[in-house]
């Protein structure tokens, strides 16, 4: 994980890059806010043709990972690049 971590604030230039991606959500109950984090610093790159799994128990942030990666969630923090497009800044 350090490996990988280092690989991606290096400059990789690989097909997709996920680099420092935390999301955090916010819970209403009553009259309360409360937040949880999903994801937590997450950084990794993939080239074509290489194939890539994300393990974990429920909760762990999988699904919040890959629909960040579709633009259906938006990272609290972090960069998420596909094809060299920034998901935040080049989305249309």
């Amino acid at each position: 994980m350090i490996a990988e971590n280092l690989r991606v604030e290096n400059g990789c230039k690989e097909e997709i890059i996920v680099q420092g991606f935390s999301k955090e959500y916010s819970r209403f109950s009553g009259c309360s806010i409360s937040s949880y984090l999903a994801v937590n610093n997450l950084s990794f790159a993939l080239g074509i043709g290489e194939c890539f799994a994300l393990l974990g128990v429920n909760g762990a942030g999988k699904t919040t990972t890959f629909k960040s990666l579709t633009n259906e969630v938006v990272p609290t923090e972090g960069r998420l690049i596909l094809g060299g497009y920034d998901l935040l800044t080049d989305f249309d």
